[in-house]
């Protein structure tokens, strides 16, 4: 594959401005993903339509994050280890991603009936087989996301991030306003990710022409390593959502609905936008994984042990604070925020925010640990977490969910305790492993500060006025900044948050 004349290699960036860079860019990702979900269920016109969207989406993003962050960080591991070695490396792994990508999304197609049956809605067959498209374009485009990151060339990495997050965003809601189906928004998606890999392609580029090939068994390896675990941590993120609907629709066609398919879209919709919410500290936690993962990986190749573990307590630390205080100024008024985001009758999934936004900061820090742990190279424990804590979460969210339906209590509610508890299961036994690997994890003192910071926050939400102005959709923006102002003050008070150490490590960075 032709390189293209030769240009002077970028330098590369810090890790203090690559977290800002990325950062930014993951907020703006983050922000046009929330105008999808957010305009998706006005322009779709009814909870059912915006279900399937939300349950396709379940059932693509696994297999889709999975390949795109595998790739990212393979690709990224390799480059960084050695100067020189991008150009080889990203030639070796546009072949791997071809046969990956390509594969996986024959095998998604061609899967996709029995994906509807398992969800008792046979209707969903075209959208599924749309959807693979996603995946193929994704494969390839992530090699090119993974030799910037490896490269530390980060502003080129959230450039294509907050290209990417715009063009998907107008043309799903712009194909969902103008089509009113999920298919329409689906093939929109799928355009945005044919687009962004061309112009990553003509951005990043191949590299300088190697002088010998990189050995594309290396890149296999650690890929099937990294992309098992990552399997396993994409469907803890939507198992939920996807055994939520093949049990109320059971549930439904057992009580004699005439239309039990739509009666599970309709919650799948509910709870979709309550896990939209929930998710937005793990989207944040996510450009701390980016700038980390390069990082260790280079400072655990040059066995600097010391280096590692003030990564490992460093990041931990402040992951923990960021996390807390996005989900405690979301949760600490669930049904304002919901009313907020979406129509009214949306706020019936608030009951199960709550819990969701603790399973998501157990979620944000199990995420980190499982990067931390396979940038060192050690893959094998991430994969036997993970894999414990998803036979943990199936069981006990089917469970749950069942016990719910059959009771007559809230499905939603008890869905999102099931996740909660399954995530802080699985974060328990990440920081044991780290403690015993590394030294280091979040320490206890620091857990106390933030409780208390939670509780001074929650209790500001709890003291805010439900009527009038105040208890109207700008009195919730009003209240959610009073919210995230107290949760920094205990913090700050406290001792747990210190804007001098902040800065010093910024300098330093």
């Amino acid at each position: 594959m032709a390189s293209g004349p030769a240009k002077s290699p970028a330098a590369p960036v810090g890790a203090g401005r690559g977290l800002v860079f990325i950062t930014c860019a993951k907020l703006w990702f983050m922000v046009m993903g929330y105008v999808v979900q957010f305009a998706l269920p006005r322009a779709l016109g009814s909870p059912a339509k915006f279900g399937i969207w939300v349950l396709v989406l379940a059932v693509i993003s696994p297999v889709n994050n999975v390949t795109v962050t595998a790739t990212i960080r393979d690709v990224s591991k390799f480059a960084s280890e050695s100067d020189g070695r991008a150009g080889a490396v990203t030639r070796a792994a546009l072949k791997l991603q071809a046969m990956i990508g390509g594969g996986t999304a024959l095998l998604f197609v061609l899967a996709a009936p029995a994906i509807a049956w398992f969800e008792r809605d046979s209707s969903l067959v075209p959208d599924l087989r749309l959807a693979a498209g996603i995946v193929l374009a994704y494969s390839l485009y992530a090699v090119f996301v993974g030799a910037a990151n490896g490269a530390r060339h980060f502003h080129k990495q959230a450039g294509l991030d907050m290209m990417f997050a715009t063009l998907r965003t107008v043309l799903v809601v712009g194909a969902a306003m103008a089509f009113r189906t999920a298919f329409a928004a689906i093939g929109g998606f799928v355009t945005a990710a044919v687009i962004i890999l061309f112009i990553a392609m003509a951005w990043v580029g191949f590299g300088e022409a190697p002088a010998r090939k990189f050995p594309l068994r290396t890149l296999a390896r650690y890929f099937g390593g990294v992309a098992a675990y990552l399997l396993i941590i994409n469907l803890l993120m939507f198992v939920d959502g996807l055994l939520l609907k093949r049990l109320v629709a059971e549930h439904a066609a057992q009580l004699g609905a005439a239309h039990p398919a739509a009666i599970a879209n309709a919650q799948e919709g509910f709870y979709g936008a309550v896990q939209a919410v929930a998710r937005i500290p793990y989207q944040l936690i996510l450009a701390v994984t980016f700038v980390i993962f390069p990082l260790v990986s280079k400072a655990t190749f040059e066995a600097d042990a010391q280096k590692t573990r003030g990564y490992v307590q460093t990041t931990m630390r402040y992951s923990l604070l960021v996390a807390a205080l996005f989900a405690v100024t979301l949760g600490a008024r669930p049904d304002a925020i919901l009313r907020l985001f979406y129509k009214p009758e949306y706020a019936v999934g608030a009951i199960a925010l709550g819990p969701l936004l603790v399973g998501y900061v157990c979620f944000s820090l199990f995420g980190i640990s499982g990067t931390i742990i396979n940038g060192a190279g050690r893959t094998l424990a991430p994969f036997i977490i993970g894999a414990l804590t998803l036979a943990t979460s199936i069981a006990t969210t089917w469970i749950a969910i069942a016990f719910a339906l059959g009771t007559g209590r809230d499905p939603l509610l008890w869905a999102a305790l099931a996740t909660m508890a399954t995530m802080a299961v699985g974060l328990l036994l990440f920081g044991i492993y780290l403690r015993s690997s590394f030294g280091a994890f979040v320490s206890p003192l620091t857990c106390a500060r933030t409780a208390l910071a939670v509780l001074a926050a929650l209790a500001v939400g709890h003291a805010w006025p439900t009527h009038g102005i105040l208890g109207g959709k700008i009195g919730t923006l009003f209240s959610s900044a009073a919210v995230g102002l107290a949760f920094i003050a205990i913090s700050i008070a406290s001792g747990e948050l210190r804007p001098k150490q902040l800065l010093a490590m910024r300098k330093k960075a």
